[in-house]
């Protein structure tokens, strides 16, 4: 759950290992990538839609379909938290949650992965860029690890790149935190993994959507403080992101940021109201 900025150390902000910071990666890898919408265009009302366009290297598909009991698709986890961060914003959505709706992508061999590597992937493979009155994501599964620069990263599940609207998925992660014990955590993990990236591309924490209060943790990017909330540094590793949702799971809640980071979002969307 890392997303990639001008620093290092601020650029890998995602899903990391201990002490990492890999979820947010530098802007300045636009790879010939058009840039997103700052977050004061996003949230503003110029903006009607948002959309997420969905690729897959072969062996590493998203989780899709039900999970069962009463936690219904997969995908509602993502769904839930994207309505809620524009919910007062009047955009239409639009989430692919079938494989028939996202594209395999059988020439993308197995990482790791570097930032460059990925942004190539997007600069080949991504068909709606942002343009106009909507604002797109790419979001690529992978079937192998990160590549920081000093080699791959087994704990890191997701990096979101800069401005670029790029978010990448490493699968062998993902899958690498289900047990037994624990079916279905894996879709969990990925999940939460998805919204904690999306929150670092949207601008959350201080990235570009302003704080009403202090709650960014500086020792660690633009995560945020509040061990509770998806955006907090730890949630992107493996371990800690699987016993996140484990949490989340047995809270019965369906949004996975805290109080500060909806405030936040909340009052960028009323400051552009007509």
């Amino acid at each position: 759950m890392r997303k990639i900025g001008l620093v290092l150390g601020v650029a890998l902000a995602a899903c990391g290992g201990a002490g990492g910071n890999a979820s947010d990666v530098d802007a300045g890898h636009s790879g010939g990538l058009d840039a997103q919408p700052p977050p004061a265009r996003l949230f503003d009302r110029s903006i009607t839609a948002v959309t997420l366009e969905v690729d897959y290297a072969s062996n590493a598909a998203p989780y899709t379909g039900g999970i069962g009991g009463a936690f219904g698709d997969t995908w509602q986890l993502f769904q839930s938290n994207a309505e809620r961060l524009f919910k007062d914003d009047g955009k239409t959505l639009t989430i692919p949650t079938t494989p028939a709706a996202m594209q395999e992508l059988t020439d993308v061999p197995a990482g790791p992965y570097t930032v460059d590597e990925i942004l190539a992937v997007a600069a080949t493979h991504r068909d709606q860029p942002s343009a106009g009155a909507t604002a797109t994501f790419y979001i690529v599964w992978l079937d192998g690890y990160f590549d920081d620069g000093s080699g791959a990263q087994t704990s890191v599940l997701g990096v979101s790149i800069g401005d670029t609207g790029v978010i990448a998925m490493f699968k062998p992660v993902i899958a690498s935190t289900g047990t037994p014990l624990t079916p279905n955590l894996e879709r969990y993990v990925e999940q939460s993994t998805l919204v904690h990236e999306f929150g670092h591309a949207v601008g959350l924490v201080d990235n570009g959507v302003p704080m009403l209060a202090a709650h960014r943790d500086a020792a660690h990017g633009q995560h945020c403080s509040n061990d509770k909330c998806t955006m907090y540094w730890q949630n992107e590793g493996a371990s800690d992101a699987a016993q996140f949702a484990r949490d989340y799971v047995l809270s019965g809640s369906s949004i996975l940021f805290d109080g500060a980071c909806l405030a936040d979002i909340d009052a960028i969307i009323a400051a552009s109201a007509p």
